[in-house]
């Protein structure tokens, strides 16, 4: 009779460690799906953070370089425009804003404190991608 006593208490033990272990292992997936879940929303967060920071024009002390960089902007803007019209007669007539970008370009350059050129060349950097990216999407068309 003992045997069998001690037989069913060695069965209810065992069966109450296997389901306190399938709780345990229950809980560590839960968990893990948690984690994970916060994990991706905080990289898409970032991400998102980064791209606004890409995005946005930077502000110089120097009114001039402002005003470049303003008309860079508009440039950008003017010229994803004609990107999307697919206007190659839009897109030869940008010839002529660029050039005058460039002619502001040389006239501010001596004017950037060692801050502003440094924030010049970052956003110009950028900006640079962007373009390149436009006139390779123009060609392509």
């Amino acid at each position: 009779m003992k045997n069998l006593f001690l037989a069913i208490l060695v069965c209810v033990s065992v069966i109450s460690c296997k389901n306190t272990t399938d709780k345990a292992a229950d809980a560590v997936q839960d968990a893990a799906e948690t984690t994970e879940e916060a994990v991706t929303e905080a990289v898409q967060e970032v991400a998102e953070k980064v791209e606004s920071v890409a995005d946005a024009v930077p502000s110089f002390s120097d009114p001039a370089v402002q005003q470049y960089v303003d008309s860079y902007e508009k440039y950008l803007d003017e010229y994803e425009k004609v990107v999307a019209a697919k206007d190659m007669g839009a897109f030869a007539g940008l010839a002529e804003k660029g050039q005058e970008l460039g002619t502001m370009a040389q006239e501010i350059s001596g004017k950037l404190s060692g801050e502003d050129a440094k924030k010049l060349s970052d956003y110009m950097t950028e900006r640079s991608k962007k373009l390149q990216e436009l006139s390779t999407k123009m060609m392509q068309q």
